[in-house]
């Protein structure tokens, strides 16, 4: 808590709606700071200021690409990582994203006056880039990595005051896109404690209702980007056959397919296997800390959250979106996760990680070298800034998104040395 005499900090938390994962850290990191006695606001950067097509395209845009396209969503993700040094200012479809809410962020700056901006989403950090080339913003900014490798994006992002990598892997390829060193923090991911705190896995099913004897695989795939993960149920109900074992389904809010998943059960589909439907739940720590073996995507955050459980993590490859394929890359190097390509491949991971107690161990045993609280340390760095002062106005600059584009063309040509 503040000390009695000492004002509160204001920390303004910049949020996108674009998957799960910056969502749940923003509220992650709003009461972790709220329970330090910060006065904390939330604030979706692209729904609350940016035109609705904007935020429509953030939001249900990205789902539908990653469900109908996701072979040319990768596709062009990897073009745009080929060049992402010389794409730094380059207007375009992410400078666009970024600048469509300038002048609603800065009346929001100067509305609540905090003293950092915290942003989970490359969009809010490439905004404020751009907006310091032209306004002064007295705010100490902050912009997390919520995924095992530096994405596209993060290379226009270098006007924020500090980074927060997942560890000092990361320094390396930070600083050759453009960060300085001091701007680097390592705290880790900003996932929710709960995920550290110890259940024995013998309670968690009791409480949960799970038989205690059974290996026991859960199947997350909530969000709905691939209609749902009742086809990697069935992959993985066809790799269990004749195993003793139980799954538990995870399956987000997709109440269509958690139907799905019912009526297949009611016609005895997975014969032999106990499957339990869990749909939406508030307790996947719980559910984690209950089973043996995750098979999920691997975003950053569910990734973490599995990481900080010590859950090893099985993934479809042909089914990971292109940041998550350079997660895999990096987690399985680590031995921290493992992917698979076909039925056989699956089945043969799973009967692996079920009979082979030396190499689940291990699987186990490289993820806890990478468990790290990204909590505490970046609340306690955030609540260590100097309050910000500002003026008595600050009245919004004249033409800011004309001035602010002007600007980032200078950037792009000074970098590129054209006229």
């Amino acid at each position: 808590m503040q000390p009695a005499n000492e004002q509160a900090k204001k920390v303004l938390i910049l949020t996108l709606t674009m998957g799960n994962g910056h969502n749940a850290s923003a509220r992650t990191m709003e009461k972790a700071l709220a329970e330090r006695g910060a006065e904390v606001k939330v604030v979706d950067y692209l729904k609350q200021f940016a035109p609705k097509r904007v935020a429509w395209a953030a939001d249900k845009g990205y789902s539908l690409s990653l469900a109908h396209f996701l072979t040319l969503y990768n596709r062009i993700y990897r073009r745009m990582e080929e060049k992402k040094l010389e794409h730094r200012f380059k207007r375009g479809y992410m400078q666009n994203m970024a600048c469509a809410g300038l002048e609603g962020l800065m009346r929001e700056i100067d509305a609540f006056r905090p003293d950092v901006i915290f942003c989970t989403h490359i969009y809010a950090a490439m905004a404020l880039t751009d907006l310091k080339m032209v306004t002064d913003i007295p705010a100490k900014s902050y912009l997390i990595l919520l995924d095992y490798s530096l994405n596209n994006g993060y290379e226009s992002s270098i006007g924020v005051d500090y980074l927060n990598l997942i560890n000092e892997d990361f320094l390396e390829e930070a600083v050759r896109i453009g960060y300085r060193r001091e701007q680097l923090l390592f705290y880790g991911l900003p996932g929710d404690p709960k995920f550290f705190t110890p259940i024995e896995k013998a309670e968690a099913r009791a409480r949960l209702g799970l038989r205690q004897e059974l290996f026991t695989v859960m199947v997350m795939f909530g969000g709905g980007q691939w209609s749902g993960g009742d086809k990697i149920l069935r992959s993985v109900a066809r790799a269990l056959e004749g195993a003793p074992a139980q799954i538990v389904m995870i399956n987000g809010r997709n109440e269509r397919a958690r139907r799905r998943i019912d009526k297949a059960i009611a016609r005895g589909t997975f014969r032999g296997l106990n499957v339990v439907n869990v749909g939406f739940t508030n307790e996947v720590d719980v559910w984690m800390a209950a089973s043996d073996v995750a098979v999920s995507k691997l975003g950053g955050l569910s990734a973490s959250e599995c990481i900080a459980r010590q859950l090893p993590i099985v993934a479809a490859q042909k089914l990971l979106v292109a940041n998550e394929a350079e997660n895999a890359e990096y987690l399985c190097e680590k031995g921290a996760a493992l992917t698979y390509r076909t039925q056989a491949e699956l089945a043969a991971l799973l009967r692996r990680l079920q009979t082979d107690n030396a190499f689940y161990e291990g699987v186990r045993a490289a993820q806890g070298a990478l468990r790290r609280d990204g909590v505490t340390g970046l609340a306690e760095h955030i609540l260590s800034q100097p309050a910000a002062v500002y003026p008595a106005a600050m009245p919004l600059p004249k033409d800011l998104k004309r001035r602010v584009a002007a600007a980032v063309q200078a950037a792009y040509d000074a970098e590129h040395q054209t006229k």
